[in-house]
């Protein structure tokens, strides 16, 4: 009865065949190695990463560039115009320690320009006309030689000067300042204040008298000034300043120069500038 059907048909299972179909069509499991692995990774992400890299760099020289135009700004010099008046007290200074002095108060205007650089550094000059003088005391007598009391003789010296200056300046909505200075100074007149007396040799009043022909022509001298001030509408500037005057060459070129009478004093002044040019953070 069994006879009739071959053994091989006995042993056929469809659902293994099915089986072994698929096997032998999968593809076989391949095993990489950490260094392999490695490199499809990198190969997959490669993109991505490139992509930041390039951010990164942008970023940086942008930040870059913005730090080399602040820094470029920062340093770019700007300029100051102003005007300043006040007052000198002045006095001299002699190599005679019994020829006594006291002081005389003048005048002072100027014209001032500076150019900071690196919003500190100021470097400038100003156009100055200025009175400087001294007073000293005189012993009054009639003809006949009798003293009749003391009295003071006072000299004014009118200058032209123009100040080379250097110096610092610190803050902007409130600063403080401070510069030295060479002063050449030109005379343009100076004047002798004498007593005018009466017939009992009383002093009723005082005349000027033109000196300028025994003044010398040229005087040079030094000046420190320090001041503080405020900022205001971003680039008006108001200050107060004080200066110390001392004068190198003498004052008389007769008769007086035996004296050596060298000009010295503290000029008080109050001043406004206006910035120009003055780029960022204006």
């Amino acid at each position: 009865m069994f006879s009739r059907y071959k053994i091989s048909s006995l042993t056929t299972n469809p659902f293994l065949d099915m089986i072994s179909k698929t096997a032998s069509t999968t593809p076989p499991i391949t095993t990489l190695s950490p260094a392999h692995a490695y490199y499809k990774g990198e190969k997959y992400f490669a993109p991505y990463l490139c992509a930041m890299k390039n951010i990164f760099r942008i970023t940086a020289l942008a930040f870059v560039a913005t730090l080399c135009s602040f820094n470029a700004k920062a340093q770019t010099p700007y300029r100051q115009f102003g005007i300043k008046a006040g007052m000198n007290i002045s006095n001299v200074k002699t190599d005679v320690p019994s020829y006594t002095t006291k002081d005389v108060v003048g005048g002072s205007v100027s014209l001032t320009y500076d150019r900071v650089h690196f919003r500190f550094l100021t470097v400038g000059g100003e156009i100055n006309l200025v009175q400087r003088g001294f007073s000293n005391s005189i012993m009054l007598t009639d003809s006949a030689g009798t003293e009749l009391g003391m009295a003071e003789l006072r000299n004014k010296f009118n200058y032209f000067s123009a100040p080379i200056k250097l110096g610092v300046q610190l803050g902007n909505r409130a600063y403080i300042f401070g510069n030295v200075a060479f002063v050449p100074g030109y005379l343009l007149k100076a004047i002798a204040e004498t007593p005018v007396l009466d017939a009992s040799g009383q002093i009723i009043g005082y005349t000027w008298q033109d000196a300028t022909s025994t003044a010398a022509q040229f005087e040079l001298s030094t000046q420190v000034e320090v001041g503080v001030g405020v900022t205001k509408a971003k680039r008006y500037k108001f200050y107060v300043s004080a200066a110390k005057q001392q004068g190198w060459t003498n004052l008389f070129d007769n008769p007086s120069s035996v004296f050596n009478i060298k000009s010295t004093g503290i000029i008080i002044s109050t001043g406004m500038k206006i910035e120009f040019g003055k780029g960022l953070f204006k």
